[in-house]
């Protein structure tokens, strides 16, 4: 999930994203603008017009910028904004960001610093946040996947054989998976007869499935060159097939209730369908 980082000040701005703990700052700005003019009368209010307007002018060209970025992130799932003084207000209310990324806006926080310093200092200010609106949304999910069940739409599946031939079937619009899997398949081949065969085992089983594997012979011909040739993790091995069916992966924290019901009860392993199953 990535969250666009905007931090406003009068004289230095900059925009960034970040992308689980990954954070990239992509351009910083500066205004040019000067500070308070001394003068009074008529001079004093033809130069604060000429900072006001050059501050719209600052905040139009971040706006430009801005808009060309986020708007490519087809993962963003929010904007945060800071900045020190009324600026970041001033900016949000000057109306030039894309009206898409406007609805994103999660939320406006004060800081002490603009420019790239102010990117972290916002990072650390919203990471509670960001943890929030993310629990949040996988909550939604779950409830959503639990409507289906409970109004037996016909368009829901769970446990790993029957959300796997739904996924290879492109019958899976949303996949959802526990982040406490720890099931890995194992994949073995035979070099004789070609003879392939798949099994499913725990983390903590995996040292005693594999060398269980080698004292075996092949099923088919009883050939001894029967060898495991890959070892992946199920979370993997399901995202990498709904990848290539246009599938949505959703991973589910256990540190909610509905998060720990989807592992408890369900096995960690369930699907919203785009269409009923006929088997």
């Amino acid at each position: 999930e990535t969250y666009g980082l905007l931090v406003i000040g009068r004289k230095e701005s900059a925009v960034g994203y970040i992308t689980g703990n990954h954070v990239e700052i992509v351009r910083d700005f500066t205004s040019g603008i000067h500070g308070k003019h001394k003068a009074g009368g008529q001079s004093q209010k033809r130069y604060e017009r000429l900072i006001e307007e050059g501050e719209k002018r600052f905040y139009r060209r971040i706006s430009e910028e801005v808009n060309e970025l986020f708007l490519k992130i087809e993962d963003l799932q929010g904007i945060f904004i800071g900045g020190p003084g009324p600026s970041k207000e001033k900016f949000v209310n000057d109306e030039s960001l894309d009206y898409r990324l406007r609805d994103k806006i999660l939320d406006v926080v004060d800081l002490g610093y603009g420019g790239t310093e102010g990117i972290r200092a916002l990072i650390e200010k919203i990471k509670k946040k960001i943890s929030n609106v993310k629990f949040i949304r996988e909550k939604e999910v779950v409830q959503g996947f639990l409507k289906e069940i409970s109004t037996e739409s016909g368009l829901a599946a769970y446990g790993l054989k029957e959300v796997e031939k739904a996924l290879t079937m492109g019958a899976v619009k949303k996949l959802i998976l526990s982040e406490k899997l720890d099931i890995y398949q194992l994949k073995i081949e035979c070099s004789n007869c070609g003879h392939k065969e798949s099994r499913i085992a725990r983390e903590l089983e995996l040292n005693k499935v594999e060398l269980s594997i080698q004292e075996e012979s092949c099923p088919k011909c009883s050939s001894s060159t029967y060898n495991l040739v890959n070892t992946v993790s199920i979370i993997e091995e399901l995202g990498s097939i709904a990848e290539t069916m246009n599938t949505d992966v959703i991973l589910i924290s256990p540190e909610t209730e509905e998060g720990e019901m989807l592992y408890s009860t369900f096995g960690g392993i369930v699907a919203i369908l785009r269409f009923k199953l006929t088997y």
